[in-house]
């Protein structure tokens, strides 16, 4: 039986509770009730990183509380509150919860000051609380008792400094299927560099005699400076099913709720890597293997070898860096900045190897007869030593003159003395034998008919055309081609410096072919001016240089277009030696 309309019900029950309300503070105020304040924490022992809860209950009347309370080491915001109609010494009184969440980042005991709490006519002040922030182990952090918690665990407490850590947070909620979701994992340090939470292993188990659903998020670390530190706790964010949704139990309207956990913390010891390091030594820190490859081995001077080498291994790559030469090449090889190539899947997690690649331009100023060893240093911490490893000399052609073609040696063929060649002896004019001549027909031989040739058909003309055309295409294509080569060969021979400053391409243009006109520019000053002071030669060979380093370094964009600075700077520069 329905006492008032459905769209009347709420407004009407709403309105009942608050006159109830009113008249019970009405009741309280008339026989004399006394309000009270007090403050109390659901605990008064709160690991680092969790969330402690703070409870204002205010009996007796409407109260005005802060919205935040200092205290130094902790860090509070109000969540919240909720009233209720309480019956004490049969006097109705309103009671009214207000939540404050609060948490600790460092171990020690602090103390909630008295809070000043206005309720009606009155200022009621709280008792001081004291908080207990506490560091949660390993050993601690898996707790049957809670409905659910985290764990910060790692293989070792103590290692060297850009040493690669593999560590795993773990989460643990009560229930089979109870776990729904994983949100971001927040794990930050000054003094540590940790790779991405992305990869995810869900499982489950017991726990004393409790099911909790479990999964474990892997990672990797690695500090940056030695020293001891404490790191965490991580916080994880979960989805959960709802306890009060039929929780256990499949249900097609079952509810999840966000929730926010917390880890222990872990006490670590970095230490610093040791002061022999080779020259070498680039940053490198686990167990790994070089291969080294050159793209060319036959060129001329001056032309450019582009060297590969791969790294493979388990440990740190991310802080490591190429090879170098064994041995100082200045006036021999001339390199340039490697470029490095290191693939988010490709990069070591800390139990599997990993690929990673640079690449460096070499360029040979002298004659030699092979490419110089490069050499790796990284730093084993298992070994606790550096370990240097050293590739192979790679057997090169170099010439001196890019135009001269290389001598050609086909294996197989013998050289042919020459008519000055005195290295060989004349031979006697050799005596013809009969007797390896077999199976000479001695009968009557069988004759057999001509066949008649007939005339030959227009097909046979049409591709006979056809095959001529296309030679004589080739042909003309070919000799088209030689013959601009062969003017372009006598502008390039015949261009001065003055020339080339002037046909300089302008802003916009490709960088390659901008950089490489100046490259060619400054060749051309230098042979018509060797006498120049060095002064000015310092100066060509450091503009040569940063062109090379353009070029070569694959640091930069070559294919983009040149700035407009860049190219007024080098023409500047251009200009200048052209007026000196």
């Amino acid at each position: 039986m329905r006492f008032f309309p459905p769209s009347l019900e709420v407004p009407v029950i709403l309105a009942i509770l608050f006159v109830g309300l009113a008249s019970s503070n009405t009741d309280a105020q008339q026989q004399g009730f006394q309000p009270s304040v007090t403050a109390t924490p659901l605990s008064n022992r709160v690991a680092i990183g969790e969330i402690g809860v703070l409870m204002i209950k205010v009996n007796g009347g409407n109260a005005r509380v802060p919205e935040t309370i200092s205290v130094e080491g902790l860090e509070f915001a109000q969540t919240g509150r909720e009233s209720n109609i309480a019956i004490q010494n049969g006097v109705r009184t309103m009671q009214t919860i207000y939540s404050y969440r609060f948490r600790g980042n460092e171990p020690g005991t602090y103390t909630i000051p008295s809070i000043q709490v206005q309720v009606g006519n009155s200022t009621i002040v709280t008792k001081p609380v004291a908080i207990t922030i506490f560091e949660r182990n390993e050993d601690e952090a898996i707790d049957a008792t809670r409905p659910l918690f985290a764990k910060l665990e790692l293989p070792k407490k103590e290692f060297y400094t850009n040493e690669l850590i593999p560590f795993t947070v773990t989460a643990y909620v009560r229930g089979r299927n109870s776990l729904r979701d994983i949100g971001p994992v927040v794990f930050k340090h000054e003094n540590l560099i940790t790779s991405g939470f992305e990869k995810t292993n869900g499982s489950g188990g017991e726990i004393g005699s409790t099911y909790y659903s479990s999964v474990a998020i892997p990672s990797t670390l690695f500090a940056l400076k030695p020293g001891s530190f404490r790191i965490g706790p991580a916080t994880v964010g979960l989805r959960l099913l709802d306890e009060a949704s039929g929780f256990g139990f499949p249900s097609f309207f079952t509810r999840t709720v966000a929730r926010e956990i917390s880890t222990n913390t872990v006490n670590i010891n970095v230490k610093s890597l040791p002061n022999n390091a080779p020259i070498s030594f680039t940053g490198g820190v686990g167990s790994f293997k070089l291969a080294t490859v050159a793209s060319i081995t036959d060129v001329s001077i001056g032309d450019p070898i582009s060297m590969k080498f791969v790294v493979t291994g388990k440990g740190n790559l991310q802080t490591m860096e190429a090879p170098v030469f064994s041995v100082p090449q200045t006036g021999i090889w001339k390199t340039y900045d490697p470029s490095k190539t290191l693939e988010k899947e490709r990069d070591s997690d800390g139990f599997s190897e990993g690929v990673v690649e640079f690449s460096r331009v070499i360029i040979p100023e002298a004659k030699v007869d092979n490419i110089p060893t490069f050499e790796l240093a990284y730093f084993d911490p298992d070994k606790g030593e550096y370990v240097t490893l050293k590739s192979e000399p790679i057997p090169v052609t170099i010439r001196a003159d890019a135009t001269a073609a290389p001598v050609v040696e086909r294996p197989g063929v013998a050289n042919m003395p020459t008519d000055t060649d005195t290295s060989f002896s004349a031979a006697s004019r050799p005596t013809a034998q009969h007797e390896d001549i077999l199976h000479i027909r001695t009968t009557s031989p069988r004759w057999v008919a001509a066949s008649k040739v007939g005339k030959r058909g227009l097909e046979f003309y049409l591709v006979q055309i056809l095959f001529s055309a296309a030679f004589f295409t080739i042909l003309g294509f070919g000799a088209v081609r030689w013959w601009k080569l062969r003017e372009q060969n006598e502008s390039i021979s015949a261009l001065t410096f003055r020339k080339a400053v002037k046909k300089l391409p302008g802003p916009g243009s490709n960088r390659r072919e901008f950089f490489q006109y100046v490259l060619e520019a400054i060749e051309i000053w230098r042979k018509e001016n060797p006498d120049a002071p060095d002064k000015l030669h310092d100066i060509v060979s450091e503009v040569s240089d940063r062109c090379g380093a353009v070029l070569y370094s694959g640091k930069t964009q070559t294919d983009a277009p040149v700035s407009r600075d860049e190219a007024s700077e080098y023409r500047s520069i251009l200009e200048r030696l052209l007026q000196s």
